[in-house]
């Protein structure tokens, strides 16, 4: 784990500017406090936070190699995986393998292959790379975008971070949100447009691009999509591939130098995560694996609305446990936990989010990391293996919508009708869909399969896959807990993109694929176990607590969101029953982000717009 921060001004001396590092530095400070290097040069700044060792090879701060009369240095945040791959294709000669640390792997390998060295990578990573002489820096993500890295350009320098905070921290940024950051906020929080950062100046590195900035300017471009390849593999060639690919993956990112835990929910993903792991406990660097999961209470006030009750994860957990031998720990959270952390989770997150999932993920971060630094998890998989994948509300309407809008109508109603003249939301919501159907890969589909099947995944890819890893990253790095995903392998992806539907789906089954393929894992009834969400909770004494926080934060003098909400409508949705699950999560999950919103608008100091 790691946090990198930095500033390149490729005219002035930056040493003659007020910049404040050591500010810098600690706006990172949870991605790594264990230790912090810098490279401090006339044209760039290096800074690189780091954590308990976790990476093969010596844990360096920021690199630095001379290589054909040349100076690089590179900081970096995340792991390489296939390391020993690289290493081999690179035929190094002179050189310590064994002490070669992953930041001086990504120099020796851009060396000798420039930008396409990114194409050979499979790891979890964020880079930023400066070649001195040349006066060119080199920012990249990893395919998925499993690691973050935002940057601006102000008073001639590019400043980039692993947080935001990094950025808005220097005394040369303004922090301010424009029209296009609060359309941003209201229409698609808690996701956003690929490649934003919400504040005003603030972009992103997109997953699986890299950015060039030098003298001629500053160019992004792609280095990753899914390629188009027939699928010619017969079924059970088809069975064996995605056996090998998802039991190496697993191998790959369990192998570390501190000891390692895991999420388990009972799920198909975490439990057969679990089940590869205990299989392969020679790998590990813990006599036992030790799993974790979360849950709420279940008070006498929670909420029981027949034929909508959420399923318990608890007996699966107790039946995968059983089986692989680990040791697991529960977490049960109270409402008052999720009232007392929300402010919490939205700075750690650095925007509003889903209240209650992002304090249960944070308070369960928490948990793990006083014991362990490393966890791995079976989040974000449904959107690699083309799970419940919802077609576009376009192919039944007519309208233009990202497949997750369709609450937008009740979370607009709560807004003033000049805060909605403003943003236009669902003309900025047809953009947005527009700009994402620009970017689709239509050289990538098997044409005699449905349009709209291979479209929705590549929203699910494209918007929807950046902004769970995102959550999953941040809420775990607050804690100083690095999470690693091994389900969002690039081979993985790549493999599936191409798979035909049917087979996907094979005997008729969400993910029938699968669970055929790592049949013998699992006992049947776990792998066949239908999909259940991330656990919400259902306590009616959460949702009175909610309406009086949030009650407090409109009636706030100070509060900048109350100047933007129809009052009377909020007041008469709180006054409504709900009569579903579905309606209870709907309304607390709007109440909460509003809270949030108001604290994001707070602590960056936004008034107006």
């Amino acid at each position: 784990m790691a946090g990198i921060a930095g500033m390149v001004c490729l005219t002035d001396d930056i040493l003659q500017k007020s910049v404040n590092i050591c500010a810098m530095s600690e706006a990172i400070r949870s991605r790594g406090d264990s230790g912090a290097g810098h490279y401090i040069s006339p044209h760039a700044v290096f800074l690189r936070r780091t954590g308990p060792f976790g990476q093969t090879g010596k844990g360096s701060f920021v690199s630095e190699v001379v290589k054909d009369g040349k100076t690089y240095i590179l900081a970096l945040d995340g792991t390489i995986f296939n390391r020993s791959e690289i290493i081999s294709d690179l035929n190094l000669s002179g050189v310590d393998h064994n002490a070669l640390s992953c930041s001086e792997l990504l120099i020796f390998a851009y060396v000798k292959w420039k930008e396409d060295f990114l194409k050979k990578l499979n790891g979890s990573f964020s880079f930023a790379l400066w070649i001195q002489e040349d006066k060119v820096l080199i920012l990249a993500r990893d395919h998925h975008g499993t690691k973050p890295l935002y940057y601006t350009i102000t008073d001639r320098m590019l400043i980039f971070a692993s947080d935001i905070r990094g950025i808005t921290c220097h005394p040369f940024f303004e922090t301010r949100l424009d029209v296009e950051g609060l359309s941003e906020l209201i229409c698609l929080s808690p996701r956003y447009t690929p490649g934003c950062g919400i504040i005003k100046g603030v972009h992103q590195v997109r997953p699986g691009h890299f950015l060039h900035f030098s003298s001629n300017g500053i160019k992004t471009k792609r280095y990753w999509i899914m390629e188009k390849q027939e699928h010619e593999d017969d079924l059970a060639k088809t069975l064996e591939t995605v056996r090998e690919l998802v039991i190496d993956s697993v191998k790959r990112q369990m192998k570390s130098e501190v000891p390692i835990c895991g999420l388990l929910s009972g799920g198909i993903y975490s439990s057969l995560i679990t089940a590869i792991v205990t299989d392969n406990s020679a790998l590990l660097n813990n006599s036992i694996y030790n799993t974790w999961s979360v849950d709420f209470e279940r008070s006498s006030r929670y909420l029981r609305l027949k034929g909508n009750v959420i399923e318990s994860d608890t007996p699966w957990i107790r039946w995968v446990c059983r089986r692989t031998g680990t040791r697991h720990h529960y977490i049960f959270l109270s409402s008052s936990d999720i009232i007392e952390s929300l402010l919490e989770a939205e700075e750690a997150r650095g925007m509003p989010g889903m209240p209650d999932s992002d304090v249960a993920l944070l308070l369960l971060c928490r948990e793990i990391r006083k014991d362990f630094s490393i966890v791995l998890s079976g989040d974000c998989s449904d959107e690699i293996f083309g799970s419940t994948i919802k077609a576009s509300d376009h192919f039944i309407t007519g309208r233009k919508r990202l497949p997750w809008t369709s609450n937008l109508a009740e979370k607009i109603s709560v807004f003033k009708n000049d805060v909605i003249d403003l943003i236009k939301p669902y003309e900025f919501i047809e953009k947005c869909y527009e700009e994402a159907l620009a970017d689709y890969p239509k050289f990538a589909v098997n044409e005699k399969y449905l349009r709209k099947e291979n479209e929705s995944q590549w929203f699910s890819l494209y918007w929807n896959l950046p902004c769970l890893l995102d959550r999953l990253d941040k809420m775990s790095m607050a804690c100083g807990l690095e999470t690693r995903v091994p389900f969002c392998d690039v081979r993985i992806t790549d493999y599936f993109w191409n798979v035909p539907q049917e087979l996907k789906r094979l005997n008729n089954m969400d993910r029938g694929l699968l669970r055929e393929a790592l049949r013998g894992f699992l006992p049947s009834d776990v792998l066949e176990r239908k999909k259940t969400p991330f656990p919400r909770t259902l306590d009616l004494d959460y949702e009175a607590k909610l309406k009086s926080l949030l009650f407090e934060t409109v009636f706030d003098p100070y509060s900048p969101i109350k100047y933007m909400l129809n009052l009377k409508t909020l007041e008469s949705m709180m006054k409504q029953q709900p009569n579903t699950v579905k309606s209870f999560l709907s309304r607390t999950q709007l109440y909460g982000w509003i809270i949030q919103l108001d604290h994001f608008l707070k602590t960056n100091g936004i008034t107006t717009f």
